[in-house]
């Protein structure tokens, strides 16, 4: 019968553990000079050679010959299997958790070793033991007879008892790095004879993530898969995550504003059996890589610095903070391929959407300062002085309408702020608990039109927001900043459109951002305020025809420079 690989290759001596040195060095030297504890603790991640230690280290506390703390591989307790050896008893506390299992170790403890010097006690993944599990085991952990050991192992080290912790030698696993994964798969596809390129080796070391148990458990699909050699695609193919070169495919599909060509990737992906959330977790790593390229030694460094051609470093931590978030989103809902596809459409609009500084704009004397060539402290410090006075009469001259032509008229503020004013006033005066509740509820239905070419950027406006209060007639959304919602509002006519067509109902809408919703909410809840049914006097369309000015200056006047335009 075929044993898999990471049985076949599970380590047998110390010798033979990867990435553990420091670990290793300890238990042997705690052999050879003869200062064995009673109880061990090993903790750390899936794959990192927990058990795997234990059990040699069981073999080891047993041999009668074992020289320099390295068994002898000929006395009886080396050379039978754990299975024989009835001085080591195992225990996997995920399906033996109960009381009855511990007093049961309890009742046989005094019992002394058949064959060794020690009788030793493993239990696995020893967090899943219940509190009462716990509580019997703490006496026996804490005076055992002379010839017991107990080795506990875990990967949860924060759910054991403290009372267990402190009566236990703790020994911290750390994740195995990429190159002693590396060399342990190459070292086992020379004994198996397997056909590797060696990129597919790195590939394989990389994606077992610092454990090895998965790297080898990945090495071992990929053979069954491949056909002859194992190359780098069929890797990518058994394991379901796309290559670096992949990802860069995809973000150069960003820098060249191509939405379609982003959806048809992914699509592409999910269709044949990729996993979404790999895929997620490999664009962040690029995006990573991309950061770092300009100061760490990479591999392929070139595919990086040329997305660092087109994006900067906080452009891309926006993005992978944004990836991050779906990541979150992913295990919460099922459909994973269309949240990794909202979230391209974020980026992108953020991409569209960058805010062009222009000169007549204040700049940041601090950076000013740095540029400049070195001069005297007292020089700089007039020089700062100079700056602020001249910023403070800019200032002064765009207030009173000396520089900038498109101040807004205080005319036209007065009526935008009634305008929302009025449709507050009209949802609150007759606000419907049960309304707002059906909506939110329903709201979700919007997500159908993030992909529509003529609703997908108001459909994305409207998932961003926060659905606060809604009449049979109006409705309030929320966002945490004015600028936010300034664009929510400049943008109501097509959002009405797209929310009649979603809910078959025409809701009038607005919104506020949060900070203004607070102040509102507290008012009527309190009572502070009378909300009472107005007829509306504006309207968007009449406060932007009364200027005459082109509508992308409109709006800049009316909401600012920090306005972003579709």
């Amino acid at each position: 019968m075929y044993q898999v690989l990471y049985r076949k290759y599970r380590p047998k001596t110390f010798d033979d553990v990867a990435g553990q040195e420091v670990i290793i060095r300890t238990l042997k030297n705690a052999v050879i000079n003869d200062k064995i504890s009673h109880a061990y603790l090993f903790a750390g991640p899936r794959g990192c050679g927990k058990t795997s230690i234990a059990k040699i280290f069981a073999k080891l506390v047993n041999c009668k010959d074992s020289v320099d703390g390295i068994p002898c591989n000929k006395c009886v307790c080396c050379t039978q299997t754990n299975e024989q050896n009835m001085d080591v008893i195992e225990m996997d506390a995920a399906s033996n958790n109960g009381v009855d299992e511990i007093r049961e170790i309890n009742n046989k403890v005094n019992l002394v070793p058949s064959l060794g010097k020690y009788k030793i006690y493993i239990i696995d993944e020893v967090h899943m033991l219940t509190i009462g599990a716990f509580n019997a085991l703490l006496k026996t952990l804490e005076e055992p007879p002379s010839h017991v050991i107990f080795i506990l192992a875990t990967t949860d080290p924060h759910k054991v008892p403290i009372t267990i912790l402190s009566r236990c030698q703790r020994f911290d696993l750390k994740k195995i790095s990429v190159k002693n994964i590396y060399n342990r798969l190459k070292y086992i596809c020379d004994k198996e004879n397997i056909k590797i390129e060696e990129n597919a080796i790195w590939e394989i070391a990389r994606l077992g993530d610092g454990g090895l148990r998965d790297a080898i458990g990945i090495l071992d699909q990929v053979v069954s898969y491949a056909v002859d050699t194992v190359t780098l695609n069929d890797v990518h193919e058994v394991n379901g995550t796309i290559s670096q070169e992949n990802v860069f495919n995809l973000m150069k599909n960003v820098v060249n504003n191509n939405l379609t060509e982003v959806i048809n990737t992914i699509t592409e992906y999910s269709n044949k059996g990729k996993s979404i959330i790999k895929i997620t977790e490999e664009i962040i790593l690029f995006l990573r890589n991309a950061i770092l390229a300009n100061t760490t030694t990479l591999e392929d460094k070139k595919i990086y610095q040329e997305i660092n051609n087109h994006f900067n470093t906080d452009e891309m931590l926006n993005y992978i903070s944004i990836l991050n978030e779906s990541l979150l989103d992913m295990k919460k809902f099922s459909n994973s391929k269309m949240i990794l596809e909202l979230a391209f459409i974020k980026i992108m609009n953020k991409t569209n959407n960058k805010i062009e500084n222009k000169p007549v704009e204040k700049q940041n004397i601090e950076t000013k300062i740095i540029t400049r060539e070195i001069k005297q402290p007292e020089k700089i410090t007039q020089e700062i002085k100079s700056e602020v006075e001249i910023n403070n009469a800019v200032d002064n001259k765009i207030i009173s309408g000396e520089i900038n032509k498109k101040t807004v008229d205080n005319e036209l503020l007065e009526k935008l702020n009634k305008f929302v004013e009025i449709r507050v006033n009209n949802t609150l005066s007759k606000f419907s608990k049960k309304e707002t509740i059906e909506l939110k509820n329903e709201l979700n239905r919007v997500m159908d039109y993030v992909m529509d070419e003529k609703y997908n950027i108001y459909a994305t406006m409207v998932l961003d927001g926060q659905l606060k209060a809604v009449s049979d007639e109006y409705a309030i959304f929320t966002y945490k900043t004015e600028h936010l919602s300034n664009l929510f509002n400049e943008n109501i006519i097509n959002i009405e459109s797209l929310i009649k067509e979603v809910f078959n109902k025409p809701y009038k809408v607005v919104a506020v951002d949060i900070d203004k919703w607070n102040v509102i909410k507290d008012n009527f809840n309190s009572r502070k305020q009378k909300f009472e049914y107005q007829n509306e006097i504006y309207s968007i369309e009449d406060i932007l025809s009364q200027l005459n000015k082109e509508p992308e200056d409109d709006m800049k006047s009316l909401f600012g420079d920090i306005v972003e335009y579709n």
